[in-house]
C-alpha cells in the first residue's frame, strides 16, 4: 500500500522520536509503529500493521496497560500509566492519547529509574528500622523559618503524633523536662553562636506522664555569611541504658551490704530508695511474712509515714485484705489504681488515705524454693495504672529483694546452728586425712574422750580413734562402703584418756578439697541396750525362757526331719488372773519363775519349754510316741500341781495341758501351736488339771472357725456389719429413753452370722478392738443423723469389749468420734461386762476414769454373773448397773431370783447408780421390775432390736 506524500511526512517526523510509537485504530488494529517500537517489539512494522493488538500481544489482555487502552478510548481523554510488563522483564511509561479515529501511544522505558526508585525506598526502610531498632530518631530545624522535621522514630521516641505536635522549637523544649529545659536552650544556642558539632542529655515528659532519658547529636550549617541557617541531628534513647546503669550500680552496693551481713532493715531501706530514685513519686513498702506465713511484718518503708508502717506490721493477710495482704495470700500481683473505690482496701482505705496514699500495686516476693517471703509495694499519692516499663522496673528489683531476705534468714539459721554446734550432745569434727590430724571439733569431743582440746589437735586421731574390729591397718575415718559414695556411715572405737572405751557413730563427707566433714555420736550404751533388747525379743523377762518365736525356729528344725514325729504340748495355768488379785503383781512373777525352773526339770532332756503368754507354757519335743508325749504332759500337770510357797505366800496351782503331733494336726509351728491351744482350751472346758490330746472333731471345729475368721477380716471392708437398735424403756411410765446398739454380720459367703458364733472368733483373733472402732463410729454417725432429724432426750449405749479396754487408743478413738460427728458426749453410753473388771482392775479403772472424763455415761452390763467383788464395784466411775437377764427370766415367781434382783437394785441406789434390766420378755416381769425400783427396761417385751429405719420409728414425732 502506497503512502501518500502527506503520511511519508508524517511518518518521518515520529521516525526521528527517540521513544517508542504506535498508532491503533478503533478496531485496535495497528495503523503505525516507528523504528524504536519495531526494536522494543523485536517485530518488523509489516507484520504488525493491520493486525490486532491483543492477538498479537494475548498476554497483555487484563493487564494494567489494556485497560487503560480502553479506558482512555472510552471516556477520550489521555492518560498516563506506568506498569510493570512481564513478558520484557521491563518497567514502562505509557502516554496515550485518544481520538476518533483511535489511539496514539507513546512508549517510554523507566526500568532503571524504577530500580532507582526502589532502591531508595528500601534505603529509606532499612533506615527508619535501624532508628527503630536503635531507639534513634532524626531531626532536622530550619532556623529561619523555625520549622523542625522529625522521623517516624522521634515521634515514637516522644510518644506524641505529628499531627497534635506543633514543628517549632518552642513545642520541642515544651516537651524537655523542666529540670532540663534551660540547659538545652543554652546548648543549642550556643552551638548556633560557635557553629560546632553540640551533644547533650536530657530528659522529656512525654504526654501520658512517662520520663525518659535521651542522648542528642547535631551539627550546625552556615550560610556564606557564616549565619547557622539549618541544624540536624540524632537522638537516641538511653532510657533502659541509664535505668541498667543506675540498678547495676545500686544493686551491686546491695549485694556488697548483704555479703557484709549488714542488718537487713538497711538493705531493705536501699533497695527501696533505689527503685523511689529510678521511678520518680513512686513510695516503697517492703513487707516480710512472718515464720507462720500468716502474717505481714514491716520491713522498710523509708518514704511512706511511720505511723503507716506501724499500723501494717502484724496484720493478717488474706483474700481482699488491701494490695499486700491480697498478694501475699494469692501470690499474684495485685494492682490497686485507686484506693477510694476498690473493694479490696474497704476493711484499711481510711487508714491510707488519712496519710494521703491513693494507689497501691503490691507483688509478693518469692524465696528460692518458690515460697512467698514478703511483698514489694509502690504507693502513689494520686490514683494511677501502671505503665509497663513502670511493672517491669518492679519486676528487676524483685531477686535483688528474694536474696535479701532469704540470705537474712541463712545468716540468722547459720548463727543458731554454729550455737547449736557449741552446745550439741553429738560431736562435730573437720578432720584433714593427709596429715591425720583434726581441724577444727566442738566440745563434744573433749568431753567424751577426756582429752583437753589442745591435745586432741596437737595428736594424731589414730591413736585414739580405731577400727570397730580393733585392728590398726587402717584409717579408720577413710572406709567407704561397697559403692564408694563420698557420704558414708560407720562405726569406730574411742580410746579414751582414761584408757575406757567408746563407741562412736559417725556420719562423714568427703569433700573435694580432700576434708572430711564428720559428725559422731556415742552408742555405747545404745549398743548395751540392744543386746539386751535382743535377748529381751527372744526370751521372757520374767521367767527368761524362750519366747514362742526362737521355740518355733527349733521346731521348724525338729519338722525337717520327714520320718520323726513332733509334739507340741500347751500347757494353761488355770485362774492364774486370780494370783495376780490375791497376792500382787510382784509375786505373781515370782510364781511364774518357780514354775518355769519346775516345768524345764520335768521335762528334762525330752523337751524344749517356751513362755508364750501371760499364764501359757509350750514344751516342743522330738521323736515321741503319743504314749510318751502323754506321759511327759502328765508330768508338767503334776509339776505345775505341786504346792507353791514363796515370800509372803503360800499356793496350790494346777495346769490345763493340750497336746498336738505333727504330721497328723499339722506340718508347720503354727498350725501345732494354734490346734495343742485348741486342746488346752478343751482341757478347761472339761473342768481343768486334766491332759487332752487335740482330737479330728476340734480340728474340724477350729477350721470352721478359721474360716469364719478368715472372713470377718474383710467385714467391715466390705461393709458387711450393721448396727441393731433394742429400745430402753423408763420402767415407771414405759417412756423410752434410748437404745443399745447390737452388732449384726451380714456375710456374702457365709450369710448372716449371729453374734454369739463371730465375737469370740473376733476376740480370739484380735479382731475386736478394730470392730469395736467401727461399732463406736457407726454408732456416733447414727446419733448425728437422730439429732439432725430433730429428735432429742435419748441416749445410745454401746458395747466395749475387754479387748477394747486394754488398749490405750480407746479413748481417743471414742473423743474422735464424738467429735467427727458433733455428737454430745452425754447421749453416748459405754457399756462393759462385769468379767472386764477381772482382766486387769488397775488399768480398766485408768481407763473407765478416762472415758469418763469425756462426759459420757458408764454402764456395767450382765452383772451378777462375773464373779466380782462389791469392793471392786465402788472403785469405778458407773452410772448404771444392768441386772443379767438370767436373773429377769425366772421373775415374778422364783423367790430367789426376786431376792437378787431386789439386792442389786438396793446395793447399786445406795451408790447413787441407776438400775435397769435386760431380757425383759413378759408384762408381769416388768411390772415386778418397776414395783421394785428398777429405773430402765430392755427386752423383746418392749420392743426387739431393729435396723436403724425401723428402731426410728420409736421416737415420738417431732414437733415443727
Amino acid at each position: 500500500m502506497e503512502r501518500t506524500p502527506s503520511e511519508l511526512e508524517f511518518h518521518q517526523v515520529f521516525e526521528r522520536i527517540t521513544d517508542a510509537y504506535v498508532a491503533l485504530d478503533r478496531d485496535w488494529r495497528y495503523t503505525y509503529l516507528n523504528a524504536k517500537a519495531c526494536e522494543l517489539f523485536g517485530r518488523r512494522a509489516e507484520d504488525l500493521v493491520g493486525r490486532h493488538i491483543w492477538t498479537e500481544f494475548p498476554e497483555g489482555v487484563d493487564q494494567p496497560f489494556h485497560r487503560a487502552y480502553e479506558q482512555a478510548m472510552a471516556e477520550q481523554r489521555p492518560l498516563q500509566i506506568e506498569a510493570y510488563y512481564p513478558p520484557y522483564e521491563r518497567w514502562f511509561e505509557n502516554r496515550i492519547y485518544p481520538s476518533v479515529d483511535g489511539l496514539t501511544i507513546y512508549f517510554l522505558d523507566i526500568t532503571e529509574r524504577k530500580r532507582a526508585e526502589h532502591e531508595l525506598l528500601q534505603q529509606q526502610r532499612m533506615l527508619t528500622q535501624a532508628q527503630q531498632v536503635a531507639h534513634i530518631g532524626s531531626w532536622e530545624w530550619d532556623i529561619a523559618a523555625n520549622r523542625v522535621a522529625w522521623s517516624a522514630e522521634l515521634y515514637r521516641i516522644y510518644g506524641v503524633a505529628p499531627g497534635r505536635h506543633a514543628a517549632t522549637f518552642e513545642a520541642y523544649l515544651a516537651l524537655v523536662h523542666p529540670q532540663d529545659s534551660q540547659h538545652v536552650r543554652q546548648v543549642i544556642e550556643q552551638a548556633a553562636v560557635d557553629h560546632l558539632p553540640f551533644e547533650f542529655e536530657e530528659r522529656i515528659v512525654r504526654p501520658d506522664g512517662a520520663v525518659r532519658t535521651l542522648f542528642s547529636r547535631g551539627a550546625v550549617d552556615v550560610d556564606e555569611a557564616g549565619l547557622a541557617i539549618r541544624m540536624v541531628g540524632a537522638c537516641q534513647d538511653i532510657t533502659e541504658r541509664k535505668h541498667a546503669e543506675q540498678l547495676e550500680a545500686g544493686q551491686h552496693e546491695i549485694l556488697a551490704g548483704i555479703a557484709a551481713q549488714r542488718p537487713l532493715v538497711q538493705n531493705l531501706e536501699q533497695i527501696a530508695h533505689l527503685h523511689e530514685e529510678m521511678n520518680p513519686g513512686a513510695l516503697c513498702s517492703l513487707l516480710l511474712l512472718d515464720e507462720s506465713g500468716r502474717h505481714v511484718l514491716h520491713g522498710a518503708a523509708p518514704s511512706l509515714p511511720e505511723a503507716y508502717s506501724r499500723a501494717l506490721h502484724g496484720l493478717e493477710i488474706g483474700d481482699a485484705h488491701g494490695s499486700c495482704g491480697t498478694a501475699a495470700w494469692c501470690g499474684e500481683r495485685v494492682v490497686v489504681a485507686d484506693i477510694t473505690t476498690h473493694p479490696y482496701w474497704e476493711n484499711y482505705r481510711s487508714l491510707a488515705l488519712v496519710h494521703g496514699l491513693r494507689a497501691c500495686w503490691s507483688t509478693p516476693v518469692f524465696g528460692s524454693g518458690g515460697q512467698v517471703l514478703g511483698t514489694f509495694a509502690v504507693y502513689f499519692r494520686e490514683p494511677r495504672e501502671p505503665r509497663p516499663e513502670e511493672l517491669h522496673s518492679i519486676d528487676r528489683m524483685l531477686p535483688i529483694t528474694g536474696i535479701a531476705i532469704e540470705s537474712d534468714r541463712l545468716t540468722r539459721r547459720l548463727r543458731e546452728r554454729n550455737r547449736f554446734f557449741e552446745m550439741s550432745l553429738e560431736i562435730f569434727c573437720i578432720l584433714d586425712p593427709r596429715t591425720q590430724r583434726l581441724v577444727q571439733f566442738n566440745p563434744s569431743l573433749p568431753r567424751v574422750t577426756g582429752y583437753a582440746a589442745d591435745e586432741l589437735k596437737s595428736r594424731s586421731y589414730r591413736e585414739f580413734l580405731r577400727m570397730e574390729d580393733g585392728s590398726t591397718d587402717k584409717d579408720p575415718m577413710l572406709q567407704r562402703d561397697a559403692a564408694g559414695q563420698p557420704v558414708y556411715d560407720f562405726v569406730n572405737r574411742c580410746i579414751c584418756r582414761d584408757g575406757g572405751e567408746r563407741l562412736l557413730e559417725w556420719v562423714s563427707f568427703a569433700a573435694p578439697d580432700g576434708l572430711l566433714y564428720a559428725v559422731a555420736r556415742d552408742i555405747t550404751e545404745r549398743r548395751r541396750i540392744e543386746a539386751e533388747l535382743a535377748y529381751a525379743s527372744s526370751h521372757d523377762l520374767v521367767t527368761g525362757l524362750p519366747h514362742y518365736l526362737l521355740l518355733e525356729q527349733v521346731v521348724e528344725g525338729m519338722l525337717r526331719d520327714p520320718g520323726g514325729s513332733t509334739s507340741l504340748l500347751a500347757i494353761g495355768l488355770d485362774r492364774f488372773q486370780l494370783v495376780n488379785a490375791s497376792v500382787s503383781h510382784a509375786a505373781g512373777d515370782d510364781v511364774l519363775q518357780r514354775l518355769a525352773a519346775r516345768l524345764q526339770a520335768a521335762a528334762g532332756g525330752q523337751g524344749q519349754v517356751a513362755r508364750v503368754a501371760g499364764d501359757e507354757f509350750v514344751v516342743a519335743a522330738a521323736g515321741l510316741s503319743s504314749v510318751g508325749a502323754l506321759e511327759l504332759a502328765e508330768r508338767l500337770r503334776q509339776a505345775v500341781a505341786e504346792p507353791l510357797e514363796g515370800p509372803g505366800y503360800r499356793l496350790r496351782l494346777t495346769a490345763s495341758v493340750g497336746i498336738s503331733y505333727s504330721p497328723v494336726h499339722g506340718r508347720d509351728p503354727k498350725s501345732l501351736l494354734r490346734r495343742a491351744e485348741a486342746a488346752m482350751y478343751q482341757a478347761k472346758q472339761e473342768g481343768r488339771d486334766c491332759v487332752v490330746e487335740f482330737s479330728a472333731a476340734e480340728m474340724q471345729n477350729l477350721e470352721d472357725r478359721l474360716q469364719l475368721g478368715n472372713h470377718l477380716r474383710d467385714a467391715i471392708r466390705l461393709g458387711e456389719l450393721e448396727l441393731y437398735y433394742q429400745p430402753q424403756y423408763r420402767a415407771a411410765d414405759r417412756c423410752m429413753t434410748g437404745f443399745e446398739a447390737l452388732l449384726r454380720w451380714n456375710s456374702r459367703q457365709l450369710g448372716q452370722v449371729l453374734p454369739g458364733r463371730f465375737i469370740p472368733v473376733a476376740e480370739a483373733l484380735g479382731l475386736m478392738p478394730e470392730i469395736g472402732e467401727w461399732v463406736i463410729d457407726a454408732a456416733c454417725r447414727q446419733l448425728r443423723e437422730w439429732l439432725d432429724r430433730g429428735y432429742r432426750d435419748f441416749t445410745l449405749a454401746v458395747n466395749v469389749a475387754a479387748q477394747q479396754l486394754q488398749r490405750p487408743g480407746l479413748v481417743g478413738q471414742v473423743a474422735d468420734a464424738l467429735r467427727r460427728h458433733a455428737v454430745p458426749p452425754a447421749m453416748l453410753d459405754i457399756e462393759i461386762t462385769e468379767s472386764t473388771f477381772m482382766e486387769n482392775v488397775w488399768r480398766v479403772r485408768l481407763r473407765l476414769a478416762e472415758l469418763k472424763a469425756l462426759g459420757i455415761r458408764l454402764s456395767l452390763d450382765d452383772f451378777g454373773t462375773g464373779y466380782s467383788s462389791l469392793a471392786y464395784l465402788k472403785q469405778f466411775p458407773i452410772d448404771k448397773l444392768k441386772i443379767d437377764q438370767s436373773f429377769v427370766r425366772g421373775l415374778p415367781l422364783d423367790e430367789a431370783d426376786a431376792a437378787i434382783v431386789r439386792t442389786i437394785m438396793a446395793v447399786a441406789h445406795e451408790l447413787h447408780m441407776r438400775v435397769a434390766a435386760e431380757g425383759v420378755a413378759t408384762g408381769p416381769q416388768a411390772d415386778f421390775l418397776a414395783a421394785a425400783g428398777c429405773d430402765e427396761l430392755q427386752g423383746n417385751h418392749l420392743g426387739p432390736a431393729l435396723p436403724a429405719a425401723s428402731a426410728e420409728e420409736r421416737f415420738s414425732p417431732v414437733s415443727v
